[in-house]
């Protein structure tokens, strides 16, 4: 009888201490942390590193990509496939450049290891599709989603920077 009369009270108990907790966090002045996406996009972070893209040098309308295939050896999932475009054995530049975006894990090693830092992180993060070959991103897509690099500087404006 003793436990029963035990457990009633328990049980009351326990509802005020549930109330005092809904009680505690449930106020007008706590600031709202429920972010309302898609309508309100939020802030990345300065140091976000989205996937790998190769934006566009604006003299030359191409990526600065040489082909070496250095990032696709250091990927650890291999989902990097580059091939070289062999036509002009002066000017190196891939014919082929794929990355699986559905099994990238975002490491950034291909972005650390490229020898001309080509390859840059994407400040986007929505990357839905309908099937598994739209997230597999080739040259053309890889372009339009890095956009374009600055412009070069002239070579009078680092003379003149060096000599100050």
């Amino acid at each position: 009888m003793s436990t029963i009369l035990n457990d009633i009270k328990n049980s009351f108990v326990s509802i005020i201490k549930g109330l005092k907790v809904t009680a505690v966090n449930w106020s007008v002045l706590r600031p709202c942390v429920t972010e309302l996406y898609p309508e309100q996009k939020p802030q990345l972070p300065e140091a976000y590193r989205g996937m790998p893209t190769l934006p566009v040098r604006p003299e030359t309308g191409r990526s600065d990509c040489i082909a070496c295939g250095a990032c696709a050896r250091m990927c650890p999932e291999q989902i990097i496939t580059v091939e070289v475009d062999k036509t002009d054995p002066k000017d190196r530049k891939p014919a082929k450049f794929t990355i699986d975006i559905s099994r990238c894990m975002f490491c950034g090693l291909c972005m650390e290891v490229c020898p001309k830092g080509c390859l840059k992180p994407a400040r986007t993060f929505e990357l839905a599709c309908l099937s598994r070959e739209g997230m597999i991103y080739d040259l053309e897509k890889l372009n339009k989603l890095g956009g374009e690099l600055p412009p070069l500087p002239e070579p009078d404006d680092e003379k003149s920077s060096s000599n100050k």
